[in-house]
């Protein structure tokens, strides 16, 4: 046994009051950065064909282990498994859980696809843990099933990461930012083609990992910095329960501009915290007055910022957690 792997047992079983062993799967590098602020042990397991902490998007938690692929630490008392996915983990996590025989909480970060064949929705809708998790209202009634021990725990983002930068903010490069990963083939979803009208001709810079067309910020300091750098954050996305990177954007103090889909129309009040709409011509000239507006560019931008703090923080986020946890341990 490594020296490593002998350190972290014994950490494990010397944990303070609390403090669980969570076994669970890398899923979205931020969402689970704020996770691991619970203070709980994490250990990702994974098998090959499945996905990695990518660092690109967020370094690795102190109490975050990614275990060898195939391997599950031995010696370790797990507390219960934590599944973030219906495509893969939880079925994964039942088939390690017929040695374990531990509880499964089932988190869902995404909303079923409109294009699913009749029986699709309910077929993974039966894939339920002993208790369900959802990031939103909105994405537990999209999944329509009557789920045991059903909670919403919603976003919780670092506002003293995603802050504003007024150095940056005071030399603006005029620019329409949009952030997101695979944008071409997640047309379905995050509208790279609606994005594509709506900006045609106008300034833009697109963050992301999308082969051949953008790279992803190299750090999270420097996608701060790219929130701070822009006039406008336009998000466009129409199946997304919640884009993580729209209230990062708000958290920094962007002047958003959003499509009025899923929740979206919950968070954004249109004209007082961002603009929003499921007009492309309309969200192309919300684009170009906000441009143009310095002074509604700062309304919108704090009252964004304003929104994210008194909903979406990392409190309330880390405490809800916390309850859940404890209710599962028990």
């Amino acid at each position: 046994m490594s020296t490593r792997v002998a350190n972290l047992i014994k950490r494990a079983s010397m944990g303070k009051p609390k403090q669980y062993n969570i076994l669970t799967f890398p899923t979205h590098e931020r969402y689970e950065s704020q996770l691991a602020k619970t203070g709980h042990n994490f250990y990702a397991f994974t098998v090959e064909g499945m996905k990695k902490w990518d660092t690109n998007y967020a370094p690795i938690p102190e109490n975050y282990y990614t275990m060898p692929e195939g391997s599950i630490y031995q010696g370790i008392h797990f507390h219960f498994i934590l599944s973030q996915s219906k495509f893969g983990q939880i079925q994964v996590a039942n088939q390690i859980n017929q040695r374990l025989e531990l509880p499964i909480l089932s988190l869902e970060h995404t909303l079923p696809i409109p294009s699913w064949p009749e029986g699709q929705r309910e077929a993974l809708s039966s894939m339920q843990g002993d208790y369900n998790v959802f990031i939103s209202e909105y994405s537990r009634d999209e999944w329509g099933a009557d789920f045991p021990n059903c909670r919403v725990v919603h976003h919780g983002v670092d506002t003293d990461v995603f802050r504003e930068i007024p150095e940056k903010k005071e030399d603006k490069s005029g620019l329409i930012l949009s952030v997101v990963n695979d944008f071409v083939n997640r047309d379905y979803c995050c509208n790279f083609s609606g994005w594509q009208r709506i900006t045609n001709g106008l300034p833009v810079r697109l963050v992301g990992a999308t082969e051949g067309l953008s790279e992803p910020a190299k750090s999270v300091e420097d996608l701060v910095n790219e929130y701070n750098s822009c006039q406008v954050f336009l998000n466009t996305s129409t199946v997304s329960p919640v884009p993580t990177t729209l209230l990062e954007a708000m958290s920094c103090g962007c002047a958003v501009v959003s499509t009025a889909t899923c929740m979206i129309p919950h968070i954004i009040e249109h004209g007082v915290n961002g603009l929003v709409s499921n007009d492309e011509n309309e969200l192309r000239g919300y684009v170009e007055a906000v441009l143009k507006d310095d002074e509604l560019r700062q309304q919108l931008g704090n009252n964004a910022r304003k929104t994210v703090e008194s909903r979406f923080s990392t409190d309330k986020f880390v405490g809800n957690w916390n309850k859940l946890f404890d209710e599962v341990a028990e």
